[in-house]
């Protein structure tokens, strides 16, 4: 879906890790992305968990058993879960078996965020590209139209991630109605 150049054409800084502390990660698409790609370290949208920029990687353990026994109703085993970071104040995990990228929100329900980091490496570039239709400060001459970026976006995202927008409680949900408010709410 993405790869480095495109990557680093949007964003400044990207979080990308050495084989050492990617040995804890089973899943190797996941280990390939964060070697090879990575994340935004900090932007609009994401910003990296502080243990992932400094490969100081945490899987499972008694964190990850407190956040499950508050959620004792979640259907999903957090045991070889990793924290990649945030959108807002939503926590982004990616469990290291599967691959499959999870928010923990603050006040829903925890639920598949998307289907592998590569895909969410994707949004967060499509996100970045809109963002002269959605942010004035970026818009320039070129136009501005929030209301047809959240309809690109949307429309991207059914196409490449149907299960990032499965859930009516999905994080892009939040972040699509930033962009059609011009990023005033």
């Amino acid at each position: 879906m993405i790869d480095r150049a495109r990557m680093e054409s949007v964003f400044d800084e990207l979080v990308t890790l050495n084989d050492e502390p990617l040995a804890v990660i089973a899943h190797e698409p996941t280990r390939a992305f964060l070697r090879d790609v990575g994340l935004p370290e900090r932007e609009q949208w994401f910003e990296a968990d502080g243990y992932l920029v400094d490969g100081d990687l945490r899987v499972g353990g008694e964190a990850w058993q407190a956040v499950q026994e508050r959620y004792s109703d979640c259907p999903f085993d957090m045991s070889s879960w990793l924290t990649l970071g945030g959108i807002g104040m939503d926590t982004v995990a990616v469990d290291t078996v599967t691959g499959v990228v999870y928010c923990i929100p603050e006040d829903r329900y925890i639920h598949v965020l998307n289907s592998s980091v590569d895909a969410l490496g994707y949004f967060l570039y499509e996100l970045e590209m809109e963002r002269p239709e959605y942010d004035g400060e970026a818009a320039g001459d070129a136009g501005f139209d929030p209301e047809g970026a959240e309809q690109r976006l949307l429309t991207l995202m059914r196409r490449a991630d149907p299960v990032a927008v499965e859930s009516p409680d999905s994080s892009w949900y939040m972040v699509l109605r930033y962009v059609r408010n011009a990023l005033m709410d």
